[in-house]
């Protein structure tokens, strides 16, 4: 069922963006996953898997994210895990292209 706005009228809805993973945010994942595994299999499948939402979310809301310098890509921070997520934005799509920890700085 579409919500309607205080006047009646139907508001489209904004269009969702494509996601994509660099070869290298994709690498990223893999690294946290067998850094995490050996001690706690379950927990690793968990914060990979909340690493993947949270930039499935973003192509809903691709501008949640910060900008912390001009012309640097996005960056989305979690409380819940200490990883960032970097990304851009284009018309059409949101690529992740990096996925790092909190501790490390990102150039």
């Amino acid at each position: 069922m579409n919500r309607l706005p205080s006047n009646g009228r139907n508001v489209p809805q904004k269009a969702k963006k494509q996601l994509e993973w660099s070869l290298r945010s994709g690498r990223d994942l893999l690294a946290i996953d067998a850094h995490i595994s050996p001690g706690n299999p379950v927990a690793a499948e968990q914060v990979v898997n909340y690493i993947i939402s949270q930039a499935e979310l973003l192509t809903r809301f691709p501008l949640t994210g910060r900008i912390p310098k001009p012309g640097a890509p996005r960056e989305l921070g979690f409380t819940r895990y200490p990883y960032n997520l970097i990304y851009r934005v284009t018309r059409t799509k949101v690529r992740i292209v990096r996925v790092i920890h909190q501790s490390r700085l990102y150039p």
